[in-house]
């Protein structure tokens, strides 16, 4: 059972990325939507603490994982981020979504990302037989970036329907960025050294908006106070009485010909772009899970993110790994079985999908909250 918690910052985030950022003279840049691993860690950290474990996990580096375990459950993990304000909840816009502007009032208009063949005497470095193609655009506009579609977008997105502009918010609707300056420090006197000052980029939430993280596992917090993001910031977590997502809200139908699964969540994948029990052979590249065998027609995929993070049992940097980032859509036709195999990956993570990954994908980025996705119907061609 998801047990979904509102999540608000006492005062400004500072939600650091993976970016190079050397201080003096440049700028930081925050990392917003933040990863999930903040708030996977950040509670994590709090149940070690009321449990009175946070000690063990310094002093016993190697049993981190066991110790995280016994206090919070084998199923721990955050499988769920957004943001709300007004009472309503919103996820990134998927990539087979554009949103185009609509008129000068802020309307966007809608369309879709559909796989065709490229026609003949066309080639291009694609590799696989279908290409995402934009549809019902009258005249290139450029796209608008940085949008969120909430949960009634959402369920009609999934299940083949095109989503009300109404559906949609900006960035500047959540938040703002707040800029900060300061100057980097003489290590041998311990003073402000000359000529080397720096900004960097803390995050305010709009008056109203809060993230709203879901969590599997024991003992997650009710109340009380959370350290999130560099500097550990303060924030309140509460429980949410409303129901956020609906039981199946994602899930895989049995029967489907063909279905898309959009990644919800970042994808540390090590395989590059290519989910866990995908295998490239030489006619295409091909999904196994379970009896169900399904070809890989298309994909629709933003430029790879990176990320790292601080390992607090070692005391050491975590290793940066590229990502295949949120709202990240990859179209299957069923070849066999039936797509009802595909329940073990939504409710747990593709990490589910390849018992020879190691631990670090298994374990560690699945309780973090990476490659987590939905699932939606299409009809193959």
């Amino acid at each position: 059972m998801v047990k979904f918690r509102a999540i608000t910052p006492a005062d400004v985030l500072f939600l650091r990325g993976n970016r190079l950022f050397g201080g003096a003279g440049e700028h930081g840049e925050a990392q917003m939507p933040p990863w999930p691993s903040v708030f996977a860690g950040a509670v994590a950290s709090r149940i070690l603490t009321d449990k009175d474990q946070i000690g063990r996990i310094t002093a016993y580096p190697g049993q981190a994982e066991n110790i995280l375990t016994q206090v919070a459950g084998s199923d721990f993990a955050c499988v769920f981020l957004g943001l709300t304000r007004e009472r309503r909840t919103f996820v990134p816009l998927p990539a087979d979504l554009v949103a185009v502007r609509q008129d000068e009032a802020g309307k966007y208009s809608l369309r879709r990302l559909e796989p065709q063949a490229i026609p003949k005497g066309l080639s291009c470095s694609a590799p696989l037989s279908l290409v995402p193609v934009l549809q019902g655009m009258p005249k290139r506009e450029k796209p608008v970036k940085g949008l969120w579609l909430d949960l009634e977008g959402w369920s009609s997105h999934l299940v083949g329907e095109l989503a009300d502009f109404g559906c949609l918010a900006p960035n500047s609707h959540f938040w703002r960025p707040d800029p900060r300056l300061g100057i980097a420090r003489d290590r041998e006197s311990r003073t402000a050294a000359d000529s080397k000052i720096y900004t960097s980029e803390a995050i305010a939430l709009t008056p109203d908006t809060c993230f709203i993280a879901g969590f599997t596992g024991k003992n997650i917090p009710t109340g009380g106070l959370l350290r999130l993001g560099g500097d550990g910031r303060g924030a309140t977590i509460t429980t949410i009485s409303d129901v956020i997502l609906p039981v199946e809200f994602g899930r895989p139908k049995p029967g489907w010909p063909g279905f898309r699964m959009i990644l919800t969540s970042p994808g540390i994948f090590p395989d590059g772009w290519l989910p866990p029990g995908c295998n490239v052979e030489e006619d295409g590249v091909f999904l196994s899970c379970g009896s169900l065998r399904a070809e890989l027609r298309a994909a629709a995929i933003g430029r790879h993110e990176v990320v790292s993070g601080w390992d607090m049992a070692n005391h050491r940097p975590k290793p940066a790994r590229k990502v295949v980032p949120t709202g990240s859509v990859y179209w299957f036709s069923v070849l066999d079985g039936d797509t009802s195999e595909l329940d073990r990956l939504w409710s747990r993570s593709l990490y589910e999908n390849d018992s020879n990954l190691s631990n670090e994908y298994k374990t560690a980025r699945r309780w973090e909250g990476f490659g987590r996705c939905w699932f939606g119907a299409w009809q193959p061609r």
